[in-house]
């Protein structure tokens, strides 16, 4: 940990590596999506649904 903290302090815009799914090319190619975005695209109300009748 303490290697990888250094490395970042002193590199230029040093950042720790973002691994999550939903920004990996790879992943993206395949079709992978993070399920917390998956799971909130779900949730999105659809404008073009067809209401169910309640009988």
């Amino acid at each position: 940990m303490a290697l990888l903290a250094i490395k970042i302090l002193f590199k230029k815009n040093g950042r720790f590596p973002n691994t999550h799914i939903g920004h990996s090319a790879a992943m993206r190619k395949r079709g992978i999506n993070c399920v917390q975005s998956m799971d909130r695209m779900e949730r999105k109300e659809n404008p073009h649904r067809i209401p169910e009748h309640k009988s």
